[in-house]
C-alpha cells in the first residue's frame, strides 16, 4: 500500500518467534502468549511430536474496592476484592 502521511515507511514488526538450532525463543512474552507449543518432525519412515506448556508468570496485579471496616486502638480490619493474580496467586 501506499506509504503513512509525511512518506515514511513504518520499520517491520519485530520478529517475536525465532529458531536457532533446536531453540525456540519467544520474545516479549505476554499473558496471551500462553498456552501448549508443540513441535513435530518427520521423515519418510518415523514421525515424532512434542509439546511444552509455556506459563507466564507476573506480580499480582493491584487489589480493587479497598475498605476499612473497622479501626481499633491498635488494629484495623480491611476487605477488598483481590486483583489478577498473573499466575503468581498471593497466599
Amino acid at each position: 500500500g501506499p506509504p503513512p502521511q509525511g512518506g515514511r515507511q513504518r520499520p517491520p514488526p519485530p520478529r517475536r518467534y525465532s529458531l536457532t538450532g533446536d531453540a525456540l525463543t519467544v520474545a516479549g512474552v505476554d499473558y496471551a502468549d500462553q498456552g501448549t507449543f508443540s513441535c513435530r518432525a518427520w521423515t519418510l519412515l518415523d514421525a515424532v511430536e512434542a509439546e511444552a506448556q509455556l506459563r507466564v508468570v507476573g506480580r499480582p496485579g493491584p487489589v480493587r474496592e479497598l475498605q476499612v471496616l473497622e479501626v481499633g486502638e491498635r488494629q484495623v480490619r480491611l476487605t477488598w476484592t483481590p486483583g489478577d493474580e498473573h499466575n503468581s496467586p498471593v497466599e
